[in-house]
């Protein structure tokens, strides 16, 4: 396993690797500094998940040979929401589009035992697919769990014309109904954690309330329509 470094104006320097499962590890030290953390040491003793903490044998700035600690993606997003810094989520952004696609450019890392291993039983690969789709799926779980979508973003991922058209297919389905110029959650929806109201403001100055999907809603939508393949046209 190789230490990539991944530098950013904002952030500084990450030191990131693949191993050869191609789970990503970072240095537990690089994290803390980007998100403002102090004492990686206290961090690594009470706030880590002891499974997804390593120590690997590397050599520092000046070529001196150090253990380095080295955290898993789930440990690193542990870290992200617990940071008080402002640009918390802009280093996550940073993290999931930039640092995790480049350190995994190659697809799925294989070593010549597992090539072997594929070679003697071929049911080896499909399983290895599937836990790594299995894992793309949790990161872009994590990536999106507190993130909100307009009605137009998601009409757009369902490949329908417009968010009216979207609004009008949910009232058909008796699973919204406008109330007051506004879209609202028919009752057994309502309390599901589907809609978030966010507040804004009118010119006037007078407030307006308006819905945003959350990603428990954009998963149900998603799934809805799988099943349900009667979309208007």
């Amino acid at each position: 396993m190789k230490l990539e470094i991944f530098n950013n104006e904002t952030f500084g320097a990450v030191r990131v690797l693949a191993d050869e499962k191609n789970d990503v590890w970072f240095a537990l030290v690089d994290v803390c500094n980007a998100l403002g953390i102090k004492n990686p040491r206290d961090v690594k003793a009470k706030q880590l998940k002891k499974d997804g903490v390593d120590t690997i044998y590397a050599t520092d700035k000046l070529g001196r040979p150090t253990n380095i600690t080295i955290i898993n993606e789930a440990n690193l997003y542990r870290l992200i929401f617990q940071s008080r810094k402002e640009e918390a989520i802009k280093f996550q952004d940073w993290v999931v589009e930039e640092v995790i696609p480049a350190i995994r450019k190659h697809g799925m890392y294989m070593t010549n035992d597992v090539i072997e291993t594929i070679h003697k039983d071929p049911k080896q690969f499909l399983k290895m697919v599937n836990d790594y789709v299995a894992a793309i799926e949790k990161l872009n779980l994590l990536t999106h769990t507190k993130k909100t979508y307009t009605t137009t973003e998601i009409a757009k991922e369902l490949g329908f014309r417009s968010a009216r058209e979207l609004n009008k297919k949910l009232e058909e389905m008796k699973i919204q109904y406008k109330s007051g110029g506004t879209w609202v959650l028919n009752a057994e929806y309502s309390t599901l954690g589907y809609i978030e109201t966010k507040q804004g403001f009118k010119v006037n100055g007078l407030p307006v309330y308006y819905p945003r999907w959350t990603q428990k809603g954009r998963e149900f939508l998603f799934e809805l329509f799988k099943n349900n393949k009667d979309k208007a046209s």
